[in-house]
């Protein structure tokens, strides 16, 4: 019996153990790896956001490129604890970029980032970018690039 695992939404389909294409030799170890490639392509292949005015960003993980065209204040709200399987936004990563040379600002609830700061303001050139990862209510600051929170 040939089996295989569909990555769902995604097109990939790793072979498994009893797939006539396996071809021996594999470890399951390497079978789990080349599922987590998979998965990860697919995470990547998520379509950025594009933020033309101010105002409320949608918590969706992947990219949010910021281009209004003046200076730009952006509120992001804190995250769900918890895991995604359960609702939650543990794990999910957000990364913000300026296009354009614009002072921006992006604000949490207090202390929403690194549970003891809540603004993040970019410094007026394009490629300021912040990239934050969320984690038990809070976003946690990953990187840094001429944004500076307090």
């Amino acid at each position: 019996m040939a089996h295989t695992l569909v990555l769902a939404n995604s097109g990939a389909v790793v072979p498994t153990t009893g797939a006539p294409d396996y071809g021996g030799g594999a470890t399951d170890f390497a079978l789990l790896c080349l599922a987590l490639a998979a998965l990860d392509a697919c995470v990547k292949n998520v379509a950025p956001q594009h933020l033309t005015a101010a105002g409320a960003v949608s918590i969706k993980p992947g990219n949010v490129f910021l281009n209004t065209g003046t200076a730009g204040a952006f509120t992001l709200a804190l995250p769900t604890a918890g895991s995604v399987a359960s609702g939650g936004n543990d794990g999910q990563e957000m990364a913000f970029f300026a296009e354009d040379a614009e002072a921006y600002t992006l604000t949490t609830p207090t202390s929403g980032y690194n549970d003891a700061h809540h603004i993040a303001t970019f410094g007026g050139a394009a490629g300021d970018s912040i990239t934050v990862v969320a984690y038990n209510g809070f976003w946690w600051v990953k990187s840094l690039n001429a944004v500076v929170i307090s």
